[in-house]
């Protein structure tokens, strides 16, 4: 592994509590490897045993879970420099719920369980990082999980801005309670179930309609009474 790889690695989110110094000095006494993919290729297939950890370096990826009918849902998307599935390498049966599939040409790095635990041990930071990661991937789904009551995705929209601009901390103009969406709104499009597409187009209808403004990556609430309504209407667990 070469220095620009260590520092592209050195900003996961597992990594980047740790001076680089320090973590180039730690990469270079575990194993690990190295994996192309091309687009369209699968990386991890569903209900096989994870044993080492993926970290995407180069490229875009999703994840998709299907069931005995052949029915798949996109569950998330992936970008530089993301760990995969990390919550899932230590637990009791550490099998993948999902298919992680190449979006794009793709450039992973992937360390066995027990060289991940010999990072966790000789550093605080990894070790941090990763509660951190499996705490944060637990608020993720159960979010995602609460939004499923709504039927459509302008209630999830809704619902998700008004629950957020409660405790968000974001400026706004005129006083306008907004949410900053992050880390993206990729991110944002996989916490609703959707595509980013299907996203982007909502939210530009919303913008048309007054009931919000989008500034890069805030959103500014300009109609909360209507956001309320559109909340409160009929409630189903169909899916979009």
């Amino acid at each position: 592994m070469n220095d620009r790889d260590i520092a592209r690695l050195a900003l996961c989110n597992l990594f980047r509590r740790t001076p680089l110094e320090r973590f180039a000095e730690l990469v270079s006494e575990v194993r690990w490897r190295d994996h192309q993919y091309r687009r369209g290729g699968l990386i991890l297939l569903q209900g096989c045993v994870y044993s080492s950890l993926y970290i995407l370096l180069e490229g875009t990826a999703y994840a998709e879970m299907s069931d005995d009918e052949g029915r798949c849902i996109r569950v998330e998307t992936f970008s530089p420099v993301e760990a995969l599935a990390s919550a899932v390498l230590f637990a009791p049966k550490p099998v993948l719920p999902v298919t992680v599939g190449a979006q794009t040409d793709c450039r992973i790095v992937s360390f066995p369980k027990e060289e991940i635990l010999k990072l966790c041990m000789k550093d605080k930071g990894i070790l941090e990082a990763f509660l951190a990661e499996g705490g944060a991937r637990i608020q993720f789904l159960s979010e995602r999980l609460r939004l499923t009551r709504f039927s459509t995705l302008r209630q999830r929209i809704a619902d998700w801005l008004l629950q957020t601009a409660q405790s968000s901390t974001a400026g706004s103009p005129g006083g306008l309670p907004s949410v900053r969406v992050e880390p993206s709104f990729q991110k944002m499009a996989d916490l609703m179930g959707v595509e980013r597409p299907s996203l982007s187009r909502e939210l530009s209808r919303m913008r048309r309609e007054g009931l919000i403004d989008v500034e890069r990556r805030i959103i500014h609430l300009k109609n909360i009474e209507a956001l309320r309504q559109i909340r409160s209407a009929k409630k189903s667990r169909r899916l979009p």
